[in-house]
């Protein structure tokens, strides 16, 4: 039979679920959002949803183009088309988020938000993947700032993407002020991922004392 952990830190997973679902779909506030997420602007919604004045997605596409003329970061701006072979591994990442990253959210929503019944040894495992594969590709994706041209992109401009977006994104995104006001808390990346480990290592730690107990009877 399975068993459930309920605990504080459920919230915290439940905020960050939460604040991932209208940032992925609805990307419109900067200091939300991640050079990840609008990428799926385009990835999901065809061209009518957001180019045109009025579009109902107008104003995410209008953030895009904000980001783009003040950082001019790359990997937002890759595309198929314009992919050079080296830069593959932006295009992996945008449909790894598209496959795994996105029904992992909406599950998380649903398990946590909805259900309510904590997390279980599968959940427990799913979320440890997705924490860690947030954590991994932010990490890459500002490890690939120190290479950009320094002709192109000056010294300060790197810091600032590296330091106020990327860094904080990797060890932990706080909530915005609503969800916070919520949970309290900062939300999972590479925190996240020892959170779920520690839950893990946990189950383990049971489920052999208990076997040593059986061998003792």
């Amino acid at each position: 039979m399975a068993t459930y952990a309920n605990t504080w830190r459920n919230k915290v997973w439940t905020g960050w679920f939460l604040m991932q679902v209208p940032l992925i779909f609805y990307p419109i506030r900067p200091e939300l959002t991640v050079p990840k997420v609008m990428d799926l602007l385009e990835f999901i919604w065809p061209a009518w949803a957001y180019e045109p004045a009025g579009a109902p997605l107008h104003a995410a596409y209008e953030l895009k183009q904000w980001y783009i003329q003040k950082y001019n970061d790359p990997i937002v701006q890759w595309s198929p088309e314009t992919a050079t072979g080296h830069d593959s591994w932006m295009g992996l990442f945008l449909y790894l988020e598209f496959a795994f990253l996105l029904p992992t959210v909406l599950y998380g929503v649903y398990r946590l938000a909805v259900q309510r019944r904590g997390t279980s040894g599968g959940d427990e495992l799913l979320f440890l993947v997705y924490a860690l594969e947030v954590a991994f590709t932010t990490l890459v994706c500002l490890y690939d700032t120190v290479y950009w041209d320094n002709a192109v992109y000056s010294a300060e401009l790197k810091r600032e993407l590296q330091v106020q977006l990327y860094g904080p994104w990797l060890v932990i995104r706080k909530c915005s002020s609503n969800l916070k006001s919520v949970t309290g808390l900062p939300g999972p990346a590479a925190l996240g991922a020892l959170d779920m480990a520690t839950r893990i290592l946990g189950r383990i730690k049971a489920a052999d004392a208990a076997s040593e107990t059986r061998k003792v009877q």
